[in-house]
């Protein structure tokens, strides 16, 4: 245990008291053996190329996977998927309108108001899955009902699991048409 300090009524005299203690608490401090070669040793800097392969294992593997299901959604429909109907089905079809539920777009012919006809019943964003673009008004021919179809919700709420397979008056293109877009109230057979 260390003595009481003196009482220093000078502050000079304060002052080298604290510096001989201090000097005193320094050289009884013990360094830690290595502890100065760590500390100056500078750390291995870790090679550029690592975190660039990582970077391009990572894109590479991304573009794998989106390739992968690019060519698995384009791929044609298992067995049992609704096909086309023959033309002799198509003479059976069914005259309607597509319907556009956004108001301002049921005036407009423009590529924002257009509704997709698909290849295939499905929704899709890509373009190329587009047979064709209707607006409200055009005339289709409904051929078949597909009645289980991928669900499809319009601007107002209304949503439906019908598909029907129409051509389109005009462009004689066919595919695949969600049936909110259309108000049709005659019937339709089944598709196969």
């Amino acid at each position: 245990m260390n003595p009481p300090p003196p009482a220093l009524d000078d502050p000079d005299d304060a002052v080298r008291e604290l510096r001989t203690r201090l000097r005193d608490a320094d050289a009884a401090c013990v360094e830690p053996p290595g502890l100065a070669a760590r500390v100056v040793r500078p750390a291995a800097p870790r090679p550029v190329w690592r975190g660039a392969f990582a970077i391009a294992l990572a894109v590479l593997l991304v573009v794998a996977v989106v390739g992968l299901g690019a060519f698995l959604a384009g791929r044609r429909a298992p067995a049992g998927h609704p096909r086309p109907e023959p033309p002799a089905a198509r003479a059976q079809s069914v005259a309607t309108e597509v319907y556009n539920s956004e108001v301002p777009c049921q005036g407009l012919r423009t590529i924002e108001c257009s509704l997709g006809v698909f290849k295939e019943a499905k929704l899709s964003s890509r373009s190329t899955d587009l047979a064709d673009r209707v607006w409200h008004g055009d005339r289709v021919r409904l051929v078949c009902l597909l009645a289980d179809g991928p669900s499809v919700t319009d601007e107002t709420g209304i949503a439906s699991r019908h598909w029907y397979r129409v051509v389109v008056t005009g462009t004689d293109a066919e595919g695949w048409l969600p049936g909110v877009r259309t108000r049709n109230e005659k019937e339709v057979p089944d598709c196969p």
